[in-house]
C-alpha cells in the first residue's frame, strides 16, 4: 500500500469516527470541526447556518474548480455487524458509516492538501442527507467565481452529467364528516377524493413512460405515506398523501403537478416538500460532456439518484458528479468503499485540483 493511500485511510478513520448522522445532525458535537481544525496544513473557514448545518470551506490560491463533499451520513440502523464509527479494513474494503457516501472522497482530498496543493477550493457541507440542502443553497448565494463544480458522490470514479430531478410534497383532501350510511360519503369522503387523485396521478406518470432523456426513461413516481380517517363507519373529513416524483432533465415539475391535479377541481391543498432540478438543469448536456473531457475523466451513463450538483447547475455553473464508491453500497448496513477506488480517486482528484 502506497503512503498516500495509507494517509487517506488515516483521515477516513478519523472522519468515520465522527458521528455526523442525519438525523440528528449533531455536527458540532461529533468532533468533525475539531478534527479539521486540528490539521496544521489547512485553515477551515466555518460558517454556522443553524440547526446543524455547517459550511466548512478550505481554500487557497486561485483554483479553477470547486469540489463539494457532504460529510453528513444517514443513521446507522441496527444491522451493522461492527461499530459503524470504527473503520475496518477487510478484504480490500474500508468499512464504516459514511466511508462510501462520501467521506472516502473527503479523505482523499485531505491527503492531497497535506501533500502540498497550492490552489484549491473544497466545500465540506453537512446537511445533504436532510433533504433541504441549506449549506449548498446558502453558499451559492455568495456567487463564488469558478469555472466548474465537482460534487462528490459514489459514482465508481466516473463522471455523472445527467440525473433526475426531485419533487416531494403533501397533498391534502377535505370532506364533510358524517355517518357512513349517508349516500354523500361517495363524494364527500376525503379518502375517496384522495383515492381518485392517486389513480389519476399514477395514470399521468404512466403516460410519460415513453418520455426519455439520454437513456433515462419515464417519470419515477411514488405514493409514500397515506393518512386519514377515524373509523369504518365515519365519513373522513381529512386525508393526505405524501408523494415523491423524479422528473427527467428538461421536464417542468410545475407542468407535471398541473397534469396530476387537472381533475381535482381545486378541492385539495398542496404543500411543497423538497423540490430541486435535474442535472443538467437546462437540459443542455453538451457543455458538460466537454467539461468531462477537459478533466480527463471517464463518462458515466445517466443515474437515477439526485445530487446537489443540480443546484449548482441551476445557478449557472458547469457541474458534474464524481467520487469513489458504488451507490449500491450507500445507505446500507456495513457500508464500504473499495480501497482500489480510493487509490484511483486520489489520482483523479489530483488532476482535477491542479
Amino acid at each position: 500500500m502506497n503512503t498516500d493511500l495509507e494517509l487517506t485511510l488515516k483521515h477516513l478513520k478519523a472522519l468515520v469516527a465522527c458521528d455526523t448522522s442525519n438525523p440528528p445532525r449533531k455536527i458540532e458535537q461529533s468532533g468533525l470541526i475539531s478534527y479539521l481544525n486540528s490539521l496544521d496544513f489547512i485553515t477551515p473557514q466555518v460558517t454556522d447556518l443553524g440547526e446543524g448545518s455547517f459550511n466548512i470551506l478550505l481554500a487557497k490560491g486561485s483554483p479553477k474548480y470547486l469540489v463539494n463533499v457532504h460529510l453528513d451520513t444517514v443513521p446507522a440502523g441496527d444491522a451493522w455487524i461492527s461499530n459503524p464509527h470504527d473503520l475496518i479494513i477487510d478484504n480490500g474494503k474500508a468499512i464504516g458509516l459514511g466511508a462510501c457516501d462520501i467521506k472516502g472522497a473527503a479523505a482523499c482530498l485531505l491527503t492531497l492538501l497535506q501533500r502540498g496543493m497550492s490552489d484549491y477550493a473544497i466545500l465540506f457541507s453537512t446537511d445533504e442527507e436532510a433533504g433541504q440542502s441549506t449549506c449548498v443553497k446558502e453558499y451559492i448565494k455568495s456567487r463564488p467565481s469558478f469555472e466548474g463544480v465537482i460534487v462528490a458522490e459514489p459514482t465508481q470514479n466516473m463522471a455523472v452529467i445527467c440525473h433526475r430531478g426531485i419533487v416531494t410534497g403533501t397533498q391534502e383532501f377535505f370532506g364533510q364528516a358524517g355517518h357512513s350510511t349517508d349516500q354523500t360519503a361517495k363524494t364527500d369522503n376525503a379518502i375517496h377524493k384522495l383515492t381518485h387523485w392517486s389513480e389519476n396521478a399514477l395514470k399521468v406518470a404512466q403516460s410519460h413512460d415513453h418520455s426519455s432523456f439520454e437513456g433515462l426513461s419515464g417519470i419515477a413516481f411514488n405514493l409514500g405515506i397515506i393518512e386519514g380517517g377515524i373509523k369504518p363507519n365515519f365519513i373522513a373529513d381529512h386525508a393526505q398523501v405524501k408523494f415523491g416524483m423524479r422528473p427527467l432533465p428538461g421536464q417542468s415539475h410545475d407542468d407535471l403537478l398541473d397534469e396530476i391535479n387537472a381533475t381535482s377541481n381545486n378541492d385539495y391543498k398542496f404543500t411543497k416538500g423538497f423540490i430541486a432540478p435535474a442535472l443538467p438543469s437546462s437540459g443542455d448536456i453538451k457543455s458538460l460532456e466537454l467539461f468531462v473531457d477537459e478533466l480527463d475523466l471517464n463518462l458515466s451513463p445517466p443515474v437515477n439518484f439526485w445530487t446537489e450538483a443540480s443546484l449548482f447547475s441551476e445557478a449557472g455553473y458547469k457541474a458534474i458528479v464524481f467520487g469513489p464508491g458504488d451507490i449500491a453500497d450507500a445507505h446500507q448496513p456495513n457500508e464500504s468503499v473499495d480501497i482500489d477506488q480510493l487509490d484511483q480517486a486520489l489520482i483523479n482528484f489530483k488532476k482535477i485540483i491542479q
